[in-house]
């Protein structure tokens, strides 16, 4: 094909030499003499143009496809032959150091949907079997032809693009500008950018009706709805954790099959697409780290915790929450740079993250407890996840309003979010959200809690503070009245906080709690009565002693193996005694260390931790 445009023969002359004016004289003879091609519909693009008036194969690009233009024995254009539907070459991608490159190719399925994806090109090479799959899978229609395969790769290859974009390795945010795995981003800059990935990406970023229709029928009815405001808010604090510095965590609701958890799940997923955007739990670790690349610097949300093996359910925890992946090799074995993410999670399942690991035996540690918040899902209104019911009946009514509200209106909040934070100065942004996380742990928040319980408190801050600019800003996005999203984020921090039990330590009050088992499971069986010039009758797999103190009260006194492998399993016992002693559990020496020198008749001088039973046994300690 000519790239001659110019009226004036010489003028074109000029411009682009003879030998193009003589190929395009050539091409208009030809044309009028055959006839219009197919490969003549409309606005035409091709590779391999003819240089000099020589006929050569090449690629045309309409609105029909992409079709490969052979050449005749005669040296003349061979009849055009449909490769597939049309594929555009918008692009060829690298990251910012120039390298990982890729092309960037947009097309439209057949029921109107348009499609975009930053290939690498090393797909492009060596077994491309994978990249045409993820093509066909995408909606691109080929031919049959047994040569489409290498037709397709070559056109892709061959095409002849001056157009840039920069790629990145994970979606979210950069440079101020925010990436989605679809490939849109928001945001200005000199450059395009783009994410780039290997395909087979479900991402389910998609919009379905106004916003308007999404504030009628499904954020009017979150009003009042603790559980549903703390879920709608989750979304859009997502992108908000790259303003806190924080890693990631979540929420999880707990609570029965008919609370109306999922509902609360499926809601939140309307403020960025359809109902398929909530995943499940249903994968191993390995599985989740690719998908929470997928959503970095966004709200992940996953049903069912009872579907993951409790035996993975901790590291899944800690693997979400970390933003940390697994370091692998490259084809080459050499050392590849592991994923990393930030991701609020918000999840939903019949049973919390320590009881579903209690199930296999294991035990969730406070770290684990403080990534994933156990929120109850049952609110005050006693209609599950409900407190009112709006134009509903009762819970189950309501509940089958808001699936099918979020199954018909569902992703218009999500641009209009996107576009006005990334237009806010991140520095005054970082400020206000700073301000509204002290002012919310200051009010809710008691002075003695906790370091765990002030993290939790953090992240129920955030998104508090997520829901009110959501609503206030200058889209209305929500619809809520001010204070709306602070009041029911609230409401769902002081239910954790109950159900945790209070705002200590939750691997202090594992470890009390463990103590104290063990004493009323074995107070008398294992703990030798202590009766100096007295032979005591043999006790059996023997902890310790028990004796009375000067004032008649009896003592548990422990012998260090069975204190460090029984009463402190699975805690570091320097640390467990330290805790123990501030409790008042136990009885320090005159230096002040844990344990005691006593002498014991047949033993001789043995350090033994003495616990102080009135202190062990009531429960208000």
């Amino acid at each position: 094909m000519s790239n001659v445009t110019s009226v004036d023969f010489n003028d074109a002359a000029k411009d682009a030499g003879t030998g193009a004016v003589r190929g395009s004289i050539q091409s208009a003879v030809r044309k009028g003499a055959k006839g219009k091609t197919k490969g003549d519909k409309g606005d035409k693009k091709a590779s391999g143009n003819d240089n000099g008036g020589a006929a050569r194969a090449h690629y045309q690009l309409n609105e029909t496809g992409v079709y490969y233009v052979g050449v005749t024995e005669d040296g003349e254009p061979a009849e055009p032959v449909f490769v597939c539907s049309p594929l555009k070459v918008e692009a060829k991608t690298r990251n910012s150091q120039s390298e990982e490159w890729g092309r960037l190719l947009t097309w439209t399925d057949a029921d109107g949907h348009p499609h975009q994806w930053a290939a690498p090109a090393e797909m492009l090479v060596g077994d491309p079997r994978e990249f045409v799959r993820q093509l066909a899978a995408g909606g691109v229609e080929m031919s049959a032809h047994r040569n489409t395969m290498q037709r397709l790769l070559a056109y892709i290859i061959q095409e002849r693009i001056d157009t840039r974009a920069r790629n990145v390795a994970v979606p979210g945010w950069h440079e101020g500008r925010y990436v989605l795995p679809n490939g849109e981003s928001y945001g200005s800059g000199e450059e395009r950018l783009v994410y780039q990935h290997s395909g087979g990406l479900q991402h389910h970023y998609a919009a379905v009706g106004s916003l308007d229709d999404w504030r009628r029928d499904v954020a009017r009815r979150c009003q009042d709805n603790s559980r549903l405001v703390l879920a709608v808010s989750a979304m859009f604090a997502g992108p908000l954790l790259h303003f806190t510095g924080a890693t990631g965590g979540g929420f999880h609701l707990v609570g029965g099959s008919s609370s109306g958890k999922s509902t609360a799940l499926r809601v939140a997923a309307s403020v960025v697409g359809p109902p398929e955007y909530a995943r499940e739990w249903r994968s191993t670790a390995n599985g989740l780290e690719g998908v929470a690349v997928l959503h970095n610097d966004a709200t992940l949300i996953l049903d069912e915790l009872a579907q993951i093996d409790p035996k993975q359910a901790g590291d899944a925890a800690y693997l979400l929450a970390n933003g940390n992946g697994k370091s692998r090799a490259n084809r080459a074995g050499e050392a590849r740079a592991a994923a990393r993410w930030r991701v609020l999670i918000l999840s939903a399942g019949e049973v919390g993250l320590a009881q579903h690991m209690a199930e296999v035996g294991k035990q969730a540690r406070a770290g684990q407890s403080v990534r994933l918040a156990d929120v109850p899902a049952e609110a005050e209104g006693g209609h599950g996840v409900f407190e009112r019911l709006h134009d509903a009946s009762d819970g189950a009514a309501l509940s089958a309003l808001l699936k099918d509200a979020a199954a018909r209106t569902y992703g218009a909040p999500w641009p209009l979010w996107m576009g006005y934070l990334t237009q806010q100065d991140s520095p005054t942004l970082t400020a206000q959200l700073r301000e509204s996380t002290d002012r919310f742990l200051a009010t809710y928040v008691p002075e003695d809690a906790s370091g765990e319980v002030r993290r939790v408190a953090e992240r129920f801050a955030v998104v508090a503070f997520a829901g009110e600019l959501a609503s206030s800003c200058r889209h209305r996005i929500t619809g809520w009245p001010k204070g709306e999203a602070a009041r029911g984020v609230a409401a769902c921090f002081q239910a954790w906080l109950q159900r945790r039990g209070g705002s200590g330590s939750a691997d202090t009050d594992a470890l009390l709690s463990r103590v104290r088992a063990f004493f009323e499971a074995h107070g008398e069986s294992r703990l030798e009565p202590l009766r100096y010039g007295q032979e005591a009758p043999p006790v059996r797999d023997r902890a310790g002693f028990r004796r009375f103190d000067e004032v008649g009260v009896t003592e548990y006194m422990v012998l260090q193996e069975a204190f460090n492998r029984e009463l402190c399993g699975g805690f570091d016992s320097r640390l467990a005694a330290r805790a123990l002693m501030e409790a008042g559990w136990l009885k320090p020496s005159g230096d002040g260390r844990p344990s005691q020198v006593v002498r014991i008749p047949g033993l001789g001088t043995v350090r033994l931790f003495i616990f102080d039973p009135r202190r062990v046994h009531d429960s208000a300690h």
